[in-house]
């Protein structure tokens, strides 16, 4: 047996035609949607552990036991791999995930609301999977280099937001740090996203020798 449970997977499942696998696993007439869900469990590093799907007949968990069960894998490693992405998925799901927020000092006068609404999603940046295992020192270091990445992309203009001042770093629910356009840290904030770019009494500005020794 090849000691590597996705590949072994793949491996079996690779020798049996797709629909005769289906059947299997008692699907008796299997539909283009069957087959693209078996392709896309077969694909996928989580098996599809991480989709809600359902098809009247196998929960995400459900398809894949079953195929397991139809291809012969080891039954004991099955049940670890799928504790183990469960774990890791609901880890994933709970967790905070730090993000970028992009502050024009925006104040609204005449912009329509549901034009604002359509936008908004331009004020977040957000970071790849995974990126809030990362220590905070390399979090900071990554969002330092997206915010002077993002200040090229758009020619420090943000749209309907207007000119760009600075960015918060949201590296915990209410806790950010504040980057300028180049990417130096130039302060630091408790609280919420402010609907603002005025400074508060939460924010604190560190100077120019802190701002060495953090960096």
């Amino acid at each position: 047996m090849i000691d590597n449970f996705k590949t072994d997977l793949v491996v079996r499942a690779a020798a049996i035609p797709q629909e005769e696998l289906l059947k299997a696993m008692g699907y008796q007439k299997p539909t283009s949607a069957n087959l693209e869900r078996l392709q896309n469990v077969l694909e996928s590093s989580e098996f599809g552990l991480n989709e809600s799907g359902f098809d009247f007949k196998f929960s995400s968990e459900g398809f894949l036991r079953a195929l397991c069960v139809v291809l012969g894998m080891d039954m004991a490693l099955t049940d670890q791999r799928i504790t183990r992405l469960q774990k890791r998925l609901a880890e994933e799901k709970s967790a905070f995930k730090p993000y970028l927020w992009v502050d024009t000092g925006f104040t609204r006068k005449s912009q329509p609301l549901f034009a604002l609404a359509v936008c908004e999603h331009q004020r977040y940046l957000h970071f790849s999977k995974g990126f809030w295992r990362m220590p905070l020192d390399r979090q900071l270091g990554r969002a330092q280099c997206t915010v002077r990445e993002h200040v090229y992309e758009t020619g420090r203009t943000l749209g309907i937001w207007g000119e760009i001042k600075q960015y918060w770093f949201y590296y915990e629910k209410d806790a950010a740090y504040l980057l300028a356009r180049n990417g130096e840290v130039i302060g630091k904030r408790e609280g919420a996203v402010p609907s603002r770019a005025e400074l508060s009494p939460n924010l604190n500005a560190i100077s120019p020798v802190t701002r060495e020794t953090q960096q």
